[in-house]
């Protein structure tokens, strides 16, 4: 039978723990959340292609008229689009520019809006 002592300490631990898990992934998310313009466009007022990544793990994705909604995470440095229909499209982050590979052989670069 544990004792008080080890049995407050096992708790603050489980609870440390958890507040640093906490603190870590909503950091991580806050740092990547913006809007990202398709290379290219950065200079335009009105782009026609955008990838908006909101702080609540949303997020819009809009080509012309078109818009997508999805939710997004970051693991390993993947950026992962969860699209409604059930698809899933995985990205890679390098510094603030994302690289999303689209099927096929085609490549998309997202540089973060300043």
């Amino acid at each position: 039978m544990l004792s008080q002592v080890n049995f407050r300490n096992l708790l603050l631990i489980v609870f440390l723990g958890l507040f640093l898990i906490f603190n870590l992934t909503c950091d991580q998310k806050d740092r990547f959340t913006g809007i990202y313009l398709i290379k290219g466009e950065e200079l335009s007022e009105n782009p026609d292609t955008y990838i908006e990544l909101k702080e609540n793990g949303l997020g819009v994705w809009r080509v012309l008229d078109d818009e997508v909604s999805f939710r997004w995470d970051i693991r390993d440095n993947k950026l992962r689009l969860h699209i409604k229909s059930g698809g899933v499209v995985i990205g890679k982050i390098h510094d603030d520019t994302l690289e999303i590979a689209m099927p096929g052989p085609k490549i998309m670069y997202f540089k973060k809006k300043k």
